[in-house]
């Protein structure tokens, strides 16, 4: 309805969207009908006054411009033609002037008919013809062996090999009425469609109106389904700032396990709240981190705009901002590397969140060399712990950040589980449990990606002797402890001069002096 009422201002609209209209037309009345009904239905039994809600409202804005469904139904056929220039478009019976222009061509047919019999007798040529085309218009078509029989006020029109086509005074009179009267005919459709146009401007801020309450009721009726299909819960919303989520589960993802049939989604409890503000997330490549962020995110979302969410509870107190930094792809139209994709949105997320908003971090740091990535993430960490203060799952595989809780007393571990058998086969469990993981089973995940056995056995076998150097080295580095003051620099030959200057004694020309003198000091240095 939208895209249709925008071509109507334009003046772009074809014959056949404005039939669809109609049909949309007549929906949303019943649709509009019926929810207020239901809306009666539901006060009266609640014995109170119908409440100005939501659905109030948009069972208002639902129903149709007055006479515009009616306009289109008597202006334009069922089934009009595509484009107004192919004629076909105003039903019959909307224009006294069309109808009749409309009547001489289907009579047509008839009169042809009627005029080829009567040929007929007159001549006694059996095999005459009357016909049509493009080029030659009407024309009477006699056989080379009827040709002296051919009355003297036939003229002729074309000579073929086998017959001659001819014309009379009234087969010409009958193709000037019948062809202008097409002509006409498709003048006039055109003319009465830029008057049917006109005349829908009126509705199309209506129109509008009525696209947007259609679409904000599709959206509710989604949510709904959603919610009684699916078992969401209500959310409930409290004045101090926290994130409680009991048994929740990511959409998408789940109803995709359903349809595919790889068994049930396995849902996960978050809790962040005064004490615990930041979660730092291990575990295996594909044991579920980022699922577990994002659907922390869609559920924050789905409640902040009035839906339920999928999970058993969920409480939530003021969020103001959702930020995200998940992913990794460059940007090669604008010459950023994925590093610096990356700096750059955690840049932006580092000076715009707040306490009350929700800050995911997904590996932040991985862009880089080992140390550098290590240092930035532990300094972001750092950062949304001490200064921003905001709701942080911050996912990582660098184990030493598993030492951030230790001095951070908002900060907790947590880790994704998973299980590794004796023939060293990895086992997902996708449950996110407390405490720091153990390990990334990133070598059994290449395994199960299909990498070549011996690189496998090559990378386990490097992989022994880093743990085995890692084990045996110095104890490591704080990397949560506070920068050292930056050393103050001494002071200038032109600030000292600055600081010993009085402007309040200084005469206009001392003052000039003392400014050049400023200079000199200053080219000097």
């Amino acid at each position: 309805v939208e895209r249709i009422s925008a071509r109507i201002a334009l003046r772009q609209v074809r014959p056949r969207e404005l039939v669809g209209l109609v049909q949309t037309l007549e929906r949303a009345a019943s649709v509009s009908a019926g929810l207020q009904q239901g809306l009666r239905d539901s006060a009266r039994q609640q014995a109170e006054a119908m409440p100005a809600s939501l659905l109030s409202e948009l069972a208002r804005e639902l129903e149709p411009p007055a006479g515009c469904a009616a306009l289109l139904q008597s202006a334009l056929l069922p089934e009009p033609a595509a484009l107004v220039r192919d004629g076909g478009v105003i039903n019959h019976g909307f224009d006294a002037d069309l109808d009749e222009l409309r009547a001489i061509q289907n009579n047509c047919d008839s009169f042809l008919l009627a005029l080829e019999a009567r040929e007929r007798e007159r001549t006694g040529i059996s095999n005459l013809r009357v016909q049509y085309n493009k080029v030659h218009g009407f024309y009477i078509e006699v056989t080379t062996s009827g040709l002296d029989r051919v009355p003297d006020d036939y003229r002729r029109r074309q000579t073929l090999k086998n017959a001659e086509r001819f014309i009379t005074p009234e087969l010409k009179a009958f193709e000037d009425k019948a062809l202008s009267a097409q002509e006409r005919a498709l003048a006039r459709e055109k003319w009465l469609y830029e008057g049917l146009l006109d005349q829908l401007q009126a509705h199309v801020q209506a129109l509008g109106t009525l696209a947007r309450a259609l679409a904000s009721l599709d959206a509710l009726c989604a949510l709904a389904e959603r919610s009684l299909t699916l078992e969401w819960c209500e959310p409930e919303f409290v004045a101090q700032p926290c994130i409680e989520i009991r048994a929740g589960r990511h959409p998408v993802v789940e109803a995709r396990m359903a349809e595919t049939g790889s068994g049930n989604f396995i849902p996960n409890d978050t809790v962040l709240g005064q004490k615990a503000r930041l979660q730092v997330i291990t575990g295996p490549n594909m044991g579920g981190k980022s699922t577990y962020m994002r659907q922390v995110a869609v559920i924050a979302l789905l409640a902040s705009m009035g839906s339920y969410v999928p999970a058993q509870s969920c409480r939530l107190g003021p969020l103001d901002a959702i930020h995200t930094r998940i992913g990794a792809a460059d940007d090669l139209a604008n010459a950023q590397s994925t590093f610096m994709l990356e700096m750059t949105e955690a840049a932006q997320i580092l000076h715009s969140a707040s306490p009350h908003s929700l800050v995911l971090m997904d590996e932040i740091g991985r862009g880089t060399s080992t140390f550098d990535g290590l240092a930035l993430a532990s300094a972001i960490a750092s950062h949304l712990h001490d200064k921003v203060k905001a709701f942080t799952l911050f996912a990582t595989h660098y184990f030493e950040l598993t030492e951030f809780p230790a001095s951070h007393r908002h900060a907790l571990n947590v880790h994704v589980s998973a299980a590794e058998s004796q023939g060293r086969d990895i086992v997902f469990l996708h449950q996110i449990e407390p405490g720091p993981a153990s390990r990334s089973y990133g070598v059994q995940v290449a395994r199960l990606a299909g990498v070549p056995a011996a690189v496998v056995q090559q990378a386990r076998h490097a992989l022994e002797a880093l743990e085995a150097h890692s084990a045996s080295a110095q104890a490591q580095v704080d990397l949560f402890a506070p920068p050292p003051a930056a050393a103050t620099p001494e002071p200038s030959r032109v600030e000292l001069a600055l600081a010993a200057v009085d402007p309040d004694v200084l005469s206009p020309r001392e003052a000039l002096e003392q400014l050049y003198l400023l200079k000199k000091l200053l080219i000097q240095a």
